[in-house]
């Protein structure tokens, strides 16, 4: 992840993410990254089924935290957490396609997503 500068000063700092891929030997350089992005919301109750479990928890606080503090750059707002941290990334058991991508949002909610890795590979650029 990284973080933005705050503009201006007087603002807190936001996070974003890219992915990477090394070579596949020592000393192990960039072979290619993404450009940045952000990681969503949960979603809110009133939005998915009631037994849905990746539903967003009914403690007020811990919504608060999970879904109201967006990120916004240079006076441009997104539909995605100020900070959010990708904290790990596994291969999904059963499926060699898919990974689950772990991450915070900001500093308070655990999330948790499933990608493809042709999804992941698709946002890789090459090293300039």
């Amino acid at each position: 992840h990284r973080k933005t500068r705050p503009y201006p000063k007087r603002t807190q700092y936001s996070y974003v993410s890219r992915v990477y891929a090394f070579e596949p030997t020592p000393p192990f350089n960039i072979a290619a990254r993404s450009g940045f992005f952000c990681l969503g919301f949960a979603p809110t109750r009133g939005g998915v089924d009631e037994d849905e479990e990746a539903s967003q928890s009914d403690n007020e606080q811990v919504w608060g935290a999970a879904n109201e503090y967006e990120l916004k750059i240079m006076g441009t707002k997104f539909d995605c957490p100020r900070i959010h941290f990708v904290s790990g990334i596994a291969e999904k058991v059963g499926d060699e396609d898919t990974v689950i991508v772990s991450y915070g949002v900001n500093d308070c909610y655990p999330r948790m997503v499933e990608v493809s890795k042709d999804f992941l590979v698709s946002l890789l650029k090459g090293r300039r």
